[in-house]
């Protein structure tokens, strides 16, 4: 990401009350190896758009995290927490760019199929992610 458009990503947060745009890393989730978000993306996964700075990421973890590996998203998608200033972002189709964080991505074989602006409540975010993967 150039500074160009990092500088209009800090400005479109901004302007929706997030803080968003900036250099560096976000800590890996627990469990989850520093560096993780690297690999190469296959099969159906969730992927968490956060940056550094962003205050409601940190609360997407704490409420939503703990219940999700049991949900039935939990158990159709991994998640997996990608820094957006990270070339690691870069490796997904995305079908616009990511505006605000945390952003919730379900992809499918690093295609976007669905996706989760912003952070709605655990329980919501639970209702809307099982709205957006297919019946088994």
């Amino acid at each position: 990401m150039n500074k160009r458009s990092s500088a209009k990503l800090l400005l479109r947060c901004l302007g929706m009350g997030l803080l968003a745009a900036g250099p560096g890393a976000v800590a890996a989730a627990p469990g989850q190896e520093p560096g993780a978000g690297h690999r190469m993306p296959t099969g159906v996964e969730l992927i968490a758009f956060e940056a550094p700075g962003c205050i409601y990421c940190p609360i997407f973890r704490r409420d939503v995290l703990p219940s999700y590996a049991a949900s039935r998203a939990g158990k159709a998608a991994p998640l997996r927490f990608v820094d957006l200033n990270d070339e690691a972002a870069d490796s997904f189709q995305l079908s616009a760019p990511v505006t605000m964080v945390p952003t919730l991505v379900l992809v499918r074989d690093g295609v976007e199929i669905g996706r989760i602006s912003g952070y709605f409540g655990r329980d919501n975010v639970h209702h809307m992610l099982d709205a957006m993967l297919p019946l088994e």
